[in-house]
């Protein structure tokens, strides 16, 4: 082999030294950047879960919302109806009340002039 211009010692020692470096960068460097891989995969996982809950809690209060708002506008109808009746009674009342003043006043218009015609008369 030494014909050709290999040397079997110059290789075995580079085999021996490319073995080292192979163990060396594993402990040193792929196992670290493996566990950090593996970490940040893990907190991604966590995070989607995350997000997951926290657009369940959004879907939940836009729901939540829509229904306060829905009844919210349910109870302003029903203030504004009561009110509407409220306001007729009063208006009833107030036009019932000044008919049976102006009845009265008339009544009482039509007995002075009576009054009046007899003494006239007398």
């Amino acid at each position: 082999m030494e014909k050709l211009g290999i040397d079997l010692k110059l290789i075995l020692v580079q085999i021996v030294n490319f073995g080292l470096l192979l163990f060396i960068l594993k402990k040193v460097l792929y196992k670290p950047v493996l566990e950090s891989i593996k970490k940040r995969r893990e907190e991604l996982e966590a995070n989607e879960k995350e997000k997951g809950v926290i657009e369940k809690a959004k879907l939940e209060l836009v729901l939540k919302e829509k229904k306060i708002l829905a009844d919210t506008l349910k109870e302003k109808e029903e203030i504004l109806k009561n009110a509407k009746r409220e306001a007729e009674a009063g208006k009833r009342k107030i036009i019932d009340k000044a008919n049976r003043e102006s009845k009265e006043i008339l009544q009482g218009t039509r007995r002075q002039i009576e009054r009046d015609q007899k003494k006239d008369n007398l």
